[in-house]
C-alpha cells in the first residue's frame, strides 16, 4: 500500500501540464492551458488544466482528475500503473512499498517481451524467413534493429512462455496472442514475420504479422487489448516523438514496411497508422509534438481514400499537410527497394501542399470528360474549399482554384463562380463559449482556489448570501486544510464546469486583499439589501400603524447604511 502522503508528493512533483502535453497541444489561456479534449470530438477546445490546483477538466465532456487518472485514461492502465510511471519521473523509489505480486500491465507487458524474445530466435533458425526479409533489402543489422522475429508454424512459444509466468491459456487469447484451434492453443502469428508494435513509452503492447508467401490475410495485427488499440498507437512514434520538434515534421504511412523503409533511408519521424487512416487520437497525439505532416499512403484509389480521410481530420485540427506519392511505384516500400538510398528523401522533397493532391483526387474519382463527370469533380472541390475557408486556409484555396483550372480548362472566374453558387446552409457554425460577468460568488471562489493563504479568512464571510447557487454549493464542499483538487473531483460535472469557468472568466487581481476586501464588503451590501427586502415584506402584512413606523424607521436606517458605503 502506497502511503497517502507519498501519492501527494508525486502529483506534487509531477508537472500535470508537461505530461498532459505530450498527448495533446496545450495554450496558455490565464493562469490555465487549454486545448482540443483527448477524450471526445471537438473542433472547439474545450479541455482546460489548472497547474495551480494540477487538475484537467473538460467543459464538453466531463472528463476531469488529476495526473495519475489522465494517464490512467489515456493509456488504459490502472491506477498502480500509472502511479508507477509518475513516481520514475518525479524520482520516488516505490519500491520500499511495493507489495509482492506484478500488476496485470506488467504481467503482459513481460508477457509480450519474452515471447518477442523468443520469436527473434526462432526468425535465426528460420532461412526462409530470414531470405524474404533480404529479399526485401533488409541487412542483418536492419533485421536485428528493427526488433524481427518468425513464428513457426504449429508453434505454442507463447504458451510456453505463459507457462513459466503462471498465466493461463485463456489469459492469452485475451491479451491477443494466442488463439483456440480446436481443443488446443496456437500462437496466434504462426508462420509469420513479425515486428514488435510499441506504445508510447516503448513496451511492446502486439505484433504485426507478415506472411511469407501470398496467403490471405498478408498483414495482420494483434486484436485490440486492455492495452493496445489501434486508433491510439502509431507505429514507431515512441522514437519518432523524441525528435520530431528537432526534425519539425512526421512522416505519416500506411504499413509498418512503408516506416520502416522511411526509417533505413534517414527519415526518424516516419510513423504507420494501424487502421484504415489516422485517428482523431493519433492526430492528438502528434499536434503535441509537431503541426506538421507529410502523408504517404498507397498509391492506389484505396491510398487516395485513405489520405483524404485523414486530411480532412488533419485540417479540422489545423495542420500543415504536405502529400508525397510514390509515383510510379505501388507504396513508398516499393520505391525504396527500387530506386535505393535517398530515393524517399528525394520524394518528400517533391511533396505538394494537400490542395494539389486534392485536384488530382479529383481526377482519378471523375470522369473529366463529361458534363456530370465534371460537376461531380467540382462539387468535390467545393466540399473541400468549404473546410478550407472556415479554417482560414485562404491561400491554399487561391492554388486550388488556378490548379483546377489548368486541369479541367476551365476560366478561374467560371471555377469560383460554381463554389459560390448555392451556398451550404449547413455549415456547422462552432461559437466559443461566451464570458460571463461574475458577481461575488464568483470572485470569492477564483479567490479560494488561487489563494491558500486567504482560505481561512474567506470561509469567515457569510457566504449564506451569496446569490448564485453554485457559489453557495462550492463553499459547502470545501474547507481550508483539505486536498482542494481531491474534492472538486468529487464535485457533480455541473458545478465542476462552473469553477473552471470560475477560473477562466476572471482576470488576476493586481492586489488579491484589496480585492478580498471589496467581495466582503459587496457581501455586507448583499446582507443588507436581504434584510431590506424582508422588512419589506413584513411592512405589506401589518396592519398596526406602530408597527408599520417602526419598520420603515428600520429600513430608512439600513438605507443610510448602504448609502455610506
Amino acid at each position: 500500500m502506497i502511503p497517502r502522503e507519498v501519492i501527494e508528493e508525486i502529483k506534487e512533483k509531477v508537472d500535470i501540464v508537461e505530461v498532459i502535453s505530450e498527448y495533446v497541444n496545450l495554450t496558455r489561456v490565464g493562469s490555465s492551458y487549454r486545448a482540443l479534449c483527448p477524450f471526445h470530438s471537438e473542433t472547439n477546445p474545450s479541455f482546460y488544466v489548472h497547474p495551480g490546483l494540477k487538475i484537467y477538466h473538460c467543459f464538453g465532456c466531463g472528463a476531469s482528475g488529476d495526473v495519475i487518472k489522465f494517464l490512467q485514461e489515456m493509456e488504459g492502465i490502472s491506477f498502480q500503473e500509472a502511479l508507477e510511471r509518475l513516481a520514475k519521473r518525479a524520482g520516488i523509489d516505490l519500491s520500499l512499498y511495493r507489495t509482492e505480486g506484478t500488476s496485470e500491465y506488467g504481467k503482459y507487458i513481460r508477457l509480450y517481451e519474452e515471447t518477442w524474445k523468443r520469436y527473434v530466435k526462432e526468425l535465426e533458425k528460420s532461412k526462409e524467413a530470414k531470405d524474404y526479409l533480404k529479399s526485401r533489402g533488409f541487412s542483418e543489422e536492419d533485421i536485428a534493429k528493427f526488433g524481427f522475429g518468425y513464428v513457426p508454424k504449429r508453434s505454442s512459444i507463447s504458451i510456453e512462455v505463459a507457462e513459466g509466468m503462471n498465466i493461463t491459456p485463456e489469459e492469452l487469447v485475451r491479451y491477443g496472442i494466442a488463439l483456440k484451434k480446436g481443443d488446443r492453443f496456437v500462437d496466434r502469428f504462426e508462420e509469420r514475420i513479425v515486428v514488435p508494435i510499441k506504445n508510447d513509452s516503448g513496451h511492446i503492447v502486439a505484433f504485426g504479422g507478415r506472411a511469407l508467401g501470398n496467403e490471405e490475410p498478408k498483414y495482420l495485427n494483434s486484436p485490440e487489448t486492455r492495452y493496445f488499440s489501434k486508433k491510439k498507437i502509431l507505429f514507431l512514434f515512441d522514437e519518432a516523438k523524441k525528435v520530431a520538434k528537432e526534425v519539425g515534421f512526421f512522416v505519416i504511412t500506411e504499413g509498418y514496411f512503408d516506416a520502416l523503409a522511411f526509417r533505413r533511408d534517414g527519415i526518424p519521424t516516419a510513423v504507420a497508422v494501424l487502421g484504415a487512416s489516422l485517428s482523431r487520437e493519433a492526430i492528438l497525439k502528434l499536434s503535441a509534438y509537431s503541426k506538421n505532416v507529410i502523408l504517404c499512403f498507397d498509391n492506389d484509389r484505396a491510398g487516395f481514400r485513405a489520405t483524404l480521410k485523414s486530411l480532412e481530420d488533419l485540417l479540422e485540427y489545423e495542420f500543415n499537410v504536405l502529400v508525397a506519392t510514390p509515383s510510379p511505384y505501388k507504396d513508398p516500400d516499393e520505391l525504396f527497394q527500387k530506386e535505393g538510398e535517398g530515393s524517399l528523401k528525394k520524394m518528400l522533397k517533391n511533396s505538394r501542399s494537400f490542395e494539389y493532391f486534392l485536384v488530382t483526387a479529383g481526377e482519378v474519382f471523375f470522369d473529366k470528360n463529361s458534363p456530370a463527370g465534371v460537376r461531380s469533380y467540382l462539387s468535390f472541390l467545393k466540399g473541400w474549399v468549404q473546410r478550407m475557408r472556415k479554417k482560414g486556409y485562404l491561400k491554399h484555396v487561391e492554388n486550388l482554384v488556378k490548379e483546377a483550372s489548368a486541369s479541367l480548362q476551365i476560366p478561374e472566374n467560371q471555377i469560383l463562380n460554381f463554389f459560390e453558387s448555392e451556398k451550404s446552409n449547413t455549415m456547422l457554425v462552432h461559437g466559443s463559449r461566451s464570458s460571463k460577468v461574475y458577481d461575488e460568488g464568483r470572485g470569492l471562489a477564483y479567490l479560494f482556489l488561487n489563494y491558500e493563504d486567504l482560505r481561512g479568512k474567506i470561509l469567515e464571510l457569510d457566504l449564506e448570501v451569496l446569490e448564485d447557487e453554485n457559489a453557495r454549493e462550492f463553499f459547502k464542499r470545501v474547507s481550508s486544510d483539505e486536498d482542494l483538487s481531491e474534492a472538486i473531483e468529487n464535485f457533480p460535472k455541473e458545478l465542476k464546469d462552473w469553477v473552471f469557468e470560475t477560473i477562466e472568466s476572471i482576470p488576476p487581481p493586481k492586489d488579491p486583499e484589496k480585492f478580498l476586501a471589496d467581495l466582503s464588503e459587496k457581501l455586507k451590501i448583499r446582507r443588507i439589501e436581504r434584510r431590506i427586502a424582508e422588512i419589506d415584506e413584513m411592512i405589506k402584512k401589518v396592519s398596526n400603524d406602530e408597527e408599520r413606523r417602526l419598520l420603515l424607521s428600520m429600513k430608512l436606517d439600513l438605507l443610510r447604511k448602504i448609502k455610506r458605503r
